[in-house]
Order: structure tokens, then C-alpha cells, then sequence
């Protein structure tokens, strides 16, 4: 399937199969049954699968929606090396076996 905003061709997140999301994450569509038949019907007439007419859909979806910036967050603290936070401590020392 090739997207509209980019020249690259990719392979529809629906190839795995249901549950499989190779492309990205997984995404639940809750339809009724007659919504699930209709969408069965035009993807029919279309010579396609409705896993695919959604995959289609999803994606133009996100292709028109205005993207917000990244959140501007930063960790609650520092990073710890393995140094600084076994500083205060000694190795074990050996332990010995009696021998037999």
C-alpha cells in the first residue's frame, strides 16, 4: 500500500493477520453487526478484505489529523550509574566449602 505523504511503499499492518500489528500498535474497532455487514458489503464490491478497508481508513485518518507536540517532560530524576549506586557497598567475599 503506498500512503499518500510518502513515496515509500509498506506492507498493510493486516498481512500477520488478527492480533498482529507488525507495522505498529494494535488498534480495537468495536462495530455492530450491521455496520460490521456493511462494511463487509463495500469491501466486497471493492474486491478487498474490511481489514484492510479499516487499515485504509485509520491511516488517512491520522494522515489528515493535526499532530500535537511532544510533550515537554523530563525524568522525575537523574540517571544512577551502577558506580553511585553501589558506592556504599563491598563486594561479598568468597564463600568456603569445607571440603569433602
Amino acid at each position: 500500500m503506498k500512503e499518500s505523504q510518502s513515496a515509500e511503499v509498506t506492507e498493510p499492518a493486516s498481512v500477520g493477520g488478527p492480533g498482529r500489528a507488525p507495522a505498529g500498535m494494535p488498534i480495537t474497532i468495536r462495530l455492530g453487526e450491521r455496520e460490521y455487514a456493511a462494511l463487509v458489503r463495500i469491501a466486497r464490491a471493492r474486491d478487498t478484505t474490511a481489514a484492510t478497508l479499516v487499515e485504509q481508513l485509520v491511516l488517512h485518518a491520522l494522515g489528515k489529523a493535526s499532530i500535537p507536540p511532544p510533550a515537554d517532560s523530563h525524568p522525575a530524576r537523574r540517571h544512577t550509574t551502577y558506580e553511585e549506586a553501589t558506592a556504599g557497598f563491598r563486594r561479598d567475599s568468597p564463600r568456603l566449602t569445607p571440603e569433602l
